[in-house]
């Protein structure tokens, strides 16, 4: 297995795309908040050769989950940068499933508008969904199929190979992972 594309994650866009979906979506579970961030990122880089976020995604038994954000929501905040913000922006109810709530409105200034553009989207393919039904989903994506269990998932392989500009996208992908910042 070759070496997966990685990006250097942006806490503040993280902790921001995170209120965000937890604003557009009150009590969003852990699941669903990494479905809807896998499947933003996902459409990011297909249209605009780069990620939101630039999480590391872990192909978990239930599909794809951002890791450094998933560690916020689960209260690990020894890696964050600025724990504070995380804790003014969120706040987690700690239940069988963590459910997420925004404490505040995001800081739209931190995303762009195709950042949101793609986020609402991803809110509206994964909100009315059943827990099983994306799960399977993701199950289907080849990033998730060529990554090991529980190991990183390649940015590369979340590029649509009949997206028509393949090409072109995968060149700048490699250059805004080596040199890119978000």
């Amino acid at each position: 297995m070759t070496d997966v594309v990685k990006f250097q994650f942006n806490e503040r866009k993280g902790v921001e795309a995170l209120t965000y979906v937890a604003t557009q979506w009150p009590n969003i579970t852990a699941f669903f908040a990494s479905k809807v961030l896998f499947f933003a990122e996902k459409y990011h880089l297909n249209r605009y050769a780069r990620p939101i976020v630039a999480d590391t995604f872990i192909a978990m038994p239930n599909g794809p989950v951002p890791s450094t954000l998933y560690d916020f929501i689960k209260g690990n905040l020894i890696q964050a940068g600025d724990p504070e913000a995380i804790r003014n922006a969120l706040q987690i109810e700690k239940k069988w499933y963590p459910n997420i709530r925004a404490k505040r409105a995001p800081n739209l200034d931190a995303l762009s508008v195709s950042d949101i553009e793609c986020l609402d989207e991803a809110i509206r393919h994964c909100r009315y969904r059943a827990f099983n039904s994306l799960s399977s989903e993701t199950h289907q994506d080849r990033s998730w199929r060529d990554a090991p269990t529980n190991g990183p998932m390649d940015y590369m392989a979340m590029l649509d190979e009949d997206n028509p500009h393949y090409e072109i996208i995968m060149g700048e992908i490699e250059e805004f992972a080596a040199y890119g910042v978000l």
